[in-house]
């Protein structure tokens, strides 16, 4: 295989003014919902994950976070996925001379040198920086609260990529310096079981699941029906 097709990186829908009207009430949708879900709780610092790779959760937190900008918030966007990665690559940012977030929690790089502001979308992004032994463990450290809290009375919301829940433990032990989960879900390619263990995985550690965003929904037979996601407040339980 060729250097170019290893390094290639699919590309994925983003919100900007050329979006699909379809595309754009979507996110406007799960932004107002989120938005009028934090009336009488602040959910200010958002983690996004899935049950399973590939349901889309880093395009979900990607232009959730473009959304929330574009309604006035300032928002900065945390890549968590410290084993596989993506925002950096999905917002073509591979030629940073900077740092990520590994840099910061090991205090090789100050938290300002690696929020990254970007003018297109507007969105300030920490990425994840060098991949390191033990991504649970740092995600979980006193280190990792106290600079949620430092950045978190200068943004209107901090919206967090983490793992797939279902896979590893990052997201459970993520939440508890967050103020709630949405879950990403993939129609027709979530099975149940994975869907069910995401659910109690993060049930068991007190994480508060404020909603599941089902990616790729398909509202009816004609494609002019079909939309990138649907969002449920989740206040009901699997059978």
């Amino acid at each position: 295989m060729s250097s170019n097709k290893k390094n290639r990186v699919k590309s994925i829908e983003m919100l900007s003014d050329k979006s699909p009207f379809i595309f754009v009430e979507a996110y406007k949708s799960l932004r107002t919902n989120l938005q009028f879900s934090s009336i009488s709780n602040q959910y200010k610092k958002i983690i996004v994950t899935s049950s399973v790779p590939g349901e889309g959760k880093s395009t979900v937190a990607i232009n959730m976070a473009i959304s929330l900008v574009d309604s006035g918030n300032k928002v900065l966007l945390i890549d968590c996925d410290l084993r596989k990665p993506m925002i950096q690559k999905y917002l073509h940012l591979n030629n940073l001379k900077g740092g990520g977030l590994t840099n910061i929690l090991s205090n090789t790089e100050k938290t300002e040198q690696c929020i990254y502001f970007l003018s297109d979308t507007g969105l300030n992004v920490i990425t994840s920086g060098p991949i390191p032994p033990n991504p649970a463990e740092i995600l979980g450290s006193k280190k990792m609260e106290d600079m949620i809290k430092d950045l978190e009375s200068k943004y209107d919301y901090i919206v967090f990529d983490t793992p797939p829940v279902s896979v590893v433990t990052d997201a459970a032990v993520l939440s508890k310096f967050c103020d709630g989960v949405i879950l990403v879900i993939k129609q027709k390619f979530t099975d149940r079981g994975s869907a069910q263990l995401a659910k109690r995985t993060l049930e068991n550690v007190g994480a508060n699941i404020i909603g599941c965003v089902l990616n790729q929904f398909k509202a009816g037979q004609s494609s002019k029906s079909y939309a990138y996601y649907n969002y449920k407040k989740y206040n009901y339980s699997y059978k």
